[in-house]
């Protein structure tokens, strides 16, 4: 049987949730900020398969508690020296505060057992980190493309520019709710357009008639 949501319950957990999860990220932050450095530094390394030595994998990634603990610097070691640049910061928290919404909505959604919960919030965090790779990406190239024009056409400065705007515009709020919508896509939809699964007995049953009349035209 396809669960349903109830709408009233639904937002009455949500809300509690949400409570919880502000509370309970503060300090989980800084922890999680280094989960992102390792999975982004895999993805700038992808970002930088360059036959320019100048540009093939030049980008260092790493965190400066005694600044912050919850932002991600990265230096260009080909390009940054001769123009006398330090190492620029990328606020790490805004990147991950979907997080915040996209736990709770998780959790609050009904499922058939605990189990399917804890799968599905698995598969919701790791689309989640996918993405946050991808905005980290996206601002280093958005930074250099701006910072060294030459080095990029105008097109891929253009590019960069628009996806660095549009993620950092939506992130927080459009991001969660497609991860949660799209693994929860079936019980959000209306009932007439999703028809409910046939039961085990009577697909046992089938299969048992099926056989009978098998054997009888043998």
């Amino acid at each position: 049987m396809r669960l349903r949501i109830d709408p009233w319950l639904f937002l009455g957990k949500l809300v509690v949730l949400l409570f919880v999860a502000y509370w309970a990220w503060m300090p989980l932050a800084p922890a999680y900020t280094r989960v992102l450095l390792r999975a982004s530094q895999v993805g700038v390394w992808l970002s930088e398969l360059s036959t320019d030595p100048a540009w093939s994998h030049q980008t260092e990634l790493l965190i400066r508690p005694d600044i912050s603990p919850t932002a991600i610097f990265f230096y260009q070691r080909a390009m940054f020296p001769p123009y006398g640049l330090d190492p620029q910061g990328i606020p790490a928290e805004w990147i991950m505060a979907n997080l915040v919404l996209l736990v709770p909505l998780m959790l609050a959604t009904p499922a058939p057992t605990w189990r399917t919960r804890i799968v599905r919030l698995a598969l919701a965090l790791a689309i989640a980190l996918l993405l946050q790779v991808f905005d980290v990406v996206v601002g280093i190239k958005s930074y250099y493309a701006a910072t060294f024009p030459n080095a990029f056409s105008a097109f891929s400065a253009r590019l960069y520019q628009f996806l660095d705007a549009f993620v950092q515009s939506w992130d927080t709020q459009l991001f969660p709710f497609l991860i949660w919508a799209g693994i929860h896509l079936r019980q959000l939809l209306p009932a007439a357009l999703v028809p409910e699964a046939a039961p085990a007995a009577a697909a046992s049953a089938s299969r048992a008639e099926r056989r009978r009349h098998q054997a009888r035209d043998r």
